[in-house]
């Protein structure tokens, strides 16, 4: 009798929330710098807790016989895992625009030959990451394929060639 006068209903601000903390999270931790430095591990941690309480609150509106709400809860834990790699997409993008926009330090600009190198390395030992503008796409191909390789790509092509991940345009991320 306690649920009689409780409506239960569907509750999309918890997955709204999840969702844009998450793609604002990402985004915050893939930009260079101190700030991601310590973002990064802090994310994992408040990522694990975050789940534990949302399932615990789940778990909470199962047991009072509220379906809806329960899974509405749950989801939000769910859908941005399931969302990953679009959210990730939309942060570089983003993250482009503030490279190319904004004109970080720590660039070459484009020359006559289409080819320029941004550094996207967030300061943690290991994994670099450059974004790679190149005109001629010749970066995504095996280096036996590059016509002029050692001109155009200063240097970047034997890093990089078919090792990239297209972004956008002729612009490629390589992690090496």
């Amino acid at each position: 009798m306690e649920n009689a006068g409780k409506i239960d209903r569907w509750l999309f601000w918890p997955l709204l929330v999840s969702l844009g903390g998450v793609t604002i999270l990402r985004l915050v931790c893939e930009l260079p710098g101190i700030v991601s430095f310590v973002l990064i591990p802090l994310s994992f941690l408040l990522y694990a807790v975050t789940t534990v309480v949302v399932f615990a609150v789940s778990v909470i509106y199962a047991a009072k016989k509220r379906p809806r709400k329960a899974i509405s809860v749950a989801l939000a834990v769910v859908i941005p895992a399931l969302l990953w790699l679009p959210i990730i997409w939309v942060a570089e993008c983003v993250h482009l625009g503030l490279t190319v926009g904004v004109e970080q330090l720590g660039h070459s600009k484009p020359d006559e030959s289409g080819f320029a190198a941004y550094d996207w390395s967030v300061g943690f030992a290991g994994q670099n990451t450059f974004l790679i503008y190149d005109r001629t796409d010749q970066i995504a191909l095996p280096m036996a394929q590059h016509k002029n390789p050692s001109d155009d790509e200063e240097g970047w092509g034997e890093e990089c060639a078919g090792k990239v991940r297209h972004l956008l345009g002729h612009y490629y991320i390589c992690n090496f």
